[in-house]
């Protein structure tokens, strides 16, 4: 007889949320980040970037809508730089911005089957880029979620191994402000862009990059037993192909270089640091090089 998977939670002390209110917002943030936000009017989560004008990444987040407002659940050390960029486009918008975290909690919730509850002080979501991620939960401070009661607290690092684990990057750490573009780093496997939405910040190299195919390079995931820090290379034959964004012994992730991964693929050498295995996350779909094409 099987047992039942015990749910794992954490609190995520590295997150914060955000609050929109006012009559403008949903559109205002419709016109502004990579993904479709009309899903959040059936209740569901979205997760979504803000862009630069030249198509960088420069914030992810997840959009709820409860409460009769928006909520954003943001990357605590980066929020003030979102709450100005945002407040930049307002202009004479009626929306309004607040930075709510004193009064929730966000969590992770995973390996497992969270309990359902009609309880108004929380909201409750699946995870929008991946399945195996599991859940997210928001909860007023003070409040006593069922959805975590029988489940077993574990570290933000626990959840950080489980999420690495799976090749899934976030924004500010694993993804680069300023420096990556989306489809390297898997936004849309991800489901964290939107290719039929209309105008947004940064989309006409975010749709040139997916429709010409000029993607040279990938997040993809690694395991390795030694000391790496980001930064490091990793090599193939003497030669650098590919940089390590992220490493928590054993997992990380390491923006890659296409062409060198397709001779990984079907060769399997051995890379340096000796030891180090890169792989392609599962949920990952990689396009074709342009010489492979007829």
């Amino acid at each position: 007889m099987e047992t039942e998977e015990i749910m794992k939670y954490t609190p995520l002390s590295n997150r914060s949320l955000l609050r929109l209110t006012g009559k403008d917002c949903f559109e205002l943030l419709q016109n502004l980040v990579s993904n479709d936000l009309k899903p959040t009017n059936e209740g569901k989560a979205v997760y979504s970037a803000l862009l630069t004008p030249q198509g960088k990444f420069l914030h992810d987040f997840f959009v709820i809508a409860w409460k009769d407002a928006l909520y954003l659940d943001v990357l605590a050390e980066r929020k003030d730089d979102l709450i100005r960029r945002l407040t930049m486009y307002k202009l004479r918008a009626d929306m309004t911005i607040e930075d709510v975290s004193g009064s929730y909690q966000v969590y992770a919730l995973f390996e497992g089957t969270p309990e359902k509850t009609d309880d108004n002080k929380q909201f409750l979501y699946p995870d929008p880029r991946l399945p195996q991620l599991g859940w997210r939960l928001i909860a007023e401070n003070g409040s006593q979620p069922a959805s975590i009661a029988t489940a077993e607290k574990v570290t933000l690092e626990d959840y950080t191994a489980h999420r690495l684990a799976l090749g899934v990057p976030e924004g500010g750490t694993d993804i680069v402000p300023e420096k990556n573009f989306l489809l390297e780093v898997n936004f849309e496997e991800l489901h964290g862009v939107s290719f039929s939405k209309g105008c947004y910040v940064g989309q006409e190299l975010t749709n040139r990059t997916k429709f010409r195919a000029k993607i040279r390079k990938r997040l993809l995931s690694f395991t390795y037993d030694g000391d790496l820090s980001i930064g490091d290379g990793i090599f193939l034959d003497g030669k650098e192909i590919a940089t390590v964004t992220t490493f928590q012994k054993p997992h990380g992730l390491a923006l890659t270089r296409l062409e060198a991964w397709r001779k990984i693929e079907a060769e399997n050498p051995t890379l340096e640091p000796a030891g180090l295995v890169l792989a392609k996350p599962e949920y990952v779909v990689l396009p074709e090089l342009e010489d492979e094409k007829d």
